[in-house]
């Protein structure tokens, strides 16, 4: 295919050592090679940034960015207002990707032109062993998942938002048009302030992707491994600025979907939003020392459980996973404590 188009891709790390490597190795093993790769060093501890170095001194494609210890979308910020690219690819720290994973989505954008977006799947993999040893010419030709789909960006939302098994990236591994990247980072910029460390990430940028799009485009092939693990860039925030911010940023999509009239959406996102709620209630439960700041976060996170709960009664249950999962919510509410201990014990804590 066509080289002339300059992709950039963006990876920003925090004592990303560990792997690191395989992230880096496989986007320059990509067989689309016209990239410029944007590392940045989020004030690193362990030898992330001397990894970083190493790269940049052997591939000329490879700039390296080292900035204070600023949060995870402060990282992604910096490098992408250092990229030239006419598309915008962004990477965790740890992810793997396929050798075609850029070559695939170019084709498909070269057939959508209009498309501000081309989504890929992604595999969520806890066994690390499995990543090093995953042989991408037999898988992919296995894990072909129908047709490319062309969707709206509503769409897309009610489709993949909350689909957790194999499902697209919702902001890791899309290519986005670069004028599109503006718009949507125009929008990032308006809640920076209020939520420092999620502004510039998933948990906030998802809905932006699918309610900012006109057309997005699904390809047919998994081409990422989401490596799942507690040392994941999502996860390296402290206890109160993680449930804080992550309590704005489900706020922020909600009303997001309100705003849009997107309901069918809304009451799709919503019984989940609360299990978000409710994670970060038991991070502060379970972590946070300080009074002062333990009753702060409980108060955000009780404003928001009563923002929204006359709507979640109101949304149809089907099925046991989903009535479970509301009584487990209005569990909380009378009796957190017996909650607390029921999960922990499903934890195995």
């Amino acid at each position: 295919m066509e080289y002339s188009r300059l992709i950039s891709v963006v990876v920003g790390s925090y004592n990303g050592a560990d792997f690191l490597n395989e992230t880096v190795d496989s986007i320059l093993a990509q067989t689309y090679k016209n990239i410029e790769l944007i590392l940045v060093d989020d004030g690193s501890k362990d030898r992330t940034l001397e990894i970083m170095r190493q790269y940049e001194r052997t591939d000329a494609r490879v700039r390296v960015l080292h900035q204070k210890n600023s949060g995870a979308s402060a990282a992604r910020e910096r490098g992408y207002r250092a990229s030239t690219g006419s598309y915008i690819v962004l990477s965790d720290d740890d992810d793997v990707w396929s050798p075609y994973l850029l070559e695939d989505v170019m084709n498909v954008s070269d057939k959508f032109p209009d498309a501000e977006v081309v989504a890929t799947f992604n595999r969520r993999v806890s066994d690390f062993h499995a990543i090093s040893n995953y042989n991408w010419e037999n898988n992919l030709q296995n894990d072909i998942l129908g047709k490319p789909q062309v969707m709206s960006g509503h769409d897309f939302g009610l489709k993949y938002r909350c689909n957790t098994d194999i499902r697209p990236g919702f902001f890791w591994g899309m290519l986005f048009q670069r004028t599109f990247m503006e718009r949507m980072v125009e929008a990032f910029m308006k809640v920076k302030e209020k939520m420092p460390t999620h502004y510039f990430n998933d948990s906030f940028c998802a809905s932006r992707v699918s309610g900012m799009a006109q057309k997005i485009v699904v390809t047919n092939q998994i081409h990422i491994l989401y490596r799942v693990c507690p040392t994941s860039l999502s996860h390296k925030s402290t206890v109160s600025l993680h449930v804080k911010h992550y309590v704005y940023a489900l706020e922020e999509e909600l009303d997001f979907y309100k705003s849009l009239g997107w309901k069918d959406v809304y009451n799709a996102v919503l019984p989940g939003g609360y299990l978000v709620v409710l994670r970060s209630w038991f991070m502060v439960y379970a972590h946070e020392k300080k009074e002062q700041e333990r009753n702060e976060y409980f108060a955000e996170i009780r404003r928001l459980y009563d923002k929204y709960i006359k709507d979640l009664k109101r949304i149809p249950k089907r099925g046991w996973k989903e009535r479970g999962i509301y009584w487990s919510i209005l569990l909380w509410d009378k009796h957190p404590g017996l909650w607390f201990r029921l999960i922990r014990v499903l934890r195995g804590g």
